[in-house]
């Protein structure tokens, strides 16, 4: 009897190894077909409008490696492969997590929209309680206002413990994100098309046109990861 409870204790735990996506992404390279057992189906979306041009917009976000924007300082990202390429994989830590992003669709075209899927690979964020991974992790920035805005749309469909608390952190991620990007190109808020082109309109009929806010040339994030993890663990006490 005591043997048939070992092996059945050794059976469940080989069972448990092998449906961790962690392990079937070690294995394998491979995201698992799904959602294994534990881990539940969630989707978020982030939509947010900046009074800023597409080609402002593009040079902050338009280079995989550079996540200055999302907290994370310049040379902390490596590549497996050619930037901005379908295949390539960026690596880097945030928050007590280990991100393995690798890019499935990429698409760059001078007017517009830039379009930038990637799949995320299984991590833990451990201030919070929480594993997932995601098939489908994807941003999108399209001029807007006869090109005088740029909207963003960032939507993820993902796997985890937790899909609720998921959803929040990655919602929170994504609109500081973007809202980052407004930060760094002058920090102006968008209110409607109009506004922005009446404001365009008489500046131009009375000759004293603002320039456009200057393109990105370096900085660091709005949230550093310590600030990050902070956020992170007290999203946790207010969803659990």
């Amino acid at each position: 009897m005591k043997s048939l409870t070992l092996l059945s204790v050794s059976l469940a735990f080989i069972s448990a190894v092998a449906q961790d996506p962690l392990t079937i992404f070690h294995q394998t390279g491979r995201l698992p077909a799904g959602c294994v057992s534990g881990y539940t189906a969630g989707t978020d979306t982030v939509l947010l409008t900046i009074p800023y041009t597409y080609t402002q917009v593009l040079s902050i976000i338009g280079d995989y490696q550079n996540l200055t924007w999302s907290g994370n300082p310049k040379n902390t990202v490596t590549l497996n492969g050619t930037d901005n390429t379908v295949g390539t994989a960026r690596t880097y830590d945030t928050a007590g997590a280990h991100v393995i992003e690798t890019i499935t669709v990429y698409d760059k075209p001078a007017n517009g929209p830039y379009n930038e899927v990637h799949t995320l690979a299984p991590l833990s964020v451990p201030a919070a309680n929480v594993s997932f991974y995601a098939d489908y992790d994807g941003t999108t920035a399209t001029p807007v206002c006869n090109g005088a805005a740029t909207a963003f749309n960032f939507t993820a469909n993902f796997c985890a413990t937790n899909a609720t608390l998921t959803a929040a952190i990655l919602h929170m991620i994504h609109l500081t994100d973007a809202e980052t990007v407004g930060v760094f190109l002058g920090g102006q808020n968008f209110t409607t098309c109009e506004a922005i082109n009446s404001t365009m309109t008489s500046s131009s009929s009375t000759g004293t046109r603002s320039a456009p806010a200057a393109t990105f040339t370096g900085g660091v994030g709005t949230i550093s990861a310590s600030a990050l993890l902070a956020a992170i663990g007290s999203l946790a006490a207010l969803v659990l």
